[in-house]
């Protein structure tokens, strides 16, 4: 008696692949599911486990506060208030002392507080503004240096695409200054939006 061809794919009582598994191009492992653990929404974005230790590294302390009490005293030459915040008495006082190295350190903390990225005491960054609205573009640490270094010619204005605001800034130098200082506080406590309603981009 002959014996017949053997059964389908596989074998004799082999099961069936089953669908997804390692195969051709189409099946295979994929990449993890949109929503799964230490993913967001959009798979290929970066883990939220990243995110969330660049959180648990982050001062309790903010940046906004910082670079305001920076800023503002300093005009009255009372500085160093942002280095106290910031837990350093010691350069608090030098600063204190020195009436901002004479302006020069005042303007330099001011810039690393725009722009680099300020620790505090234990050496934890400053936290910076989180709330995200639209699809942020325009980059908050440009438009905060704007404010802090020309807010009165209204540049800060024009870096987020409110030209005619920007204009009027300018010929008012600022609203007398209370404008420049009312703009610098919502860029810096994340609450300035540009031109089309975005909040701005923090990085």
């Amino acid at each position: 008696m002959a014996y017949g061809p053997p059964p389908g794919p596989g074998g004799y009582g082999a099961p069936p692949a089953p669908p997804g598994g390692y195969g051709p191009p189409g099946g295979g492992y994929g990449p993890p599911p949109a929503g799964s653990y230490g993913y967001a929404a959009n798979p290929y974005a970066a883990p939220l486990f990243d995110r969330v230790l660049s959180v648990a590294n982050e001062s309790e302390k903010t940046r906004a506060t910082a670079l305001l009490l920076g800023y503002l005293p300093a005009m009255f030459l009372l500085c160093g208030l942002d280095r106290f915040y910031r837990g350093q008495i010691l350069l608090g006082i030098l600063k204190l002392i020195t009436f901002g190295g004479v302006g020069i350190w005042t303007l330099i903390d001011l810039i690393i507080l725009a722009v680099g990225e300020p620790k505090d005491s234990e050496g934890k960054l400053l936290a910076m503004p989180r709330e995200v609205v639209g699809t942020p573009t325009v980059n908050g640490n440009h438009v905060l240096l704007a404010g802090v270094l020309a807010g009165s010619f209204g540049v800060d204005r024009f870096l987020l695409g409110h030209t005619g605001l920007g204009i009027l800034k300018l010929l008012t130098c600022g609203g007398l200054g209370i404008w420049h200082l009312v703009d610098l506080i919502l860029v810096a406590t994340g609450n300035l939006r540009d031109a089309r309603g975005n909040s701005l981009r923090w990085d």
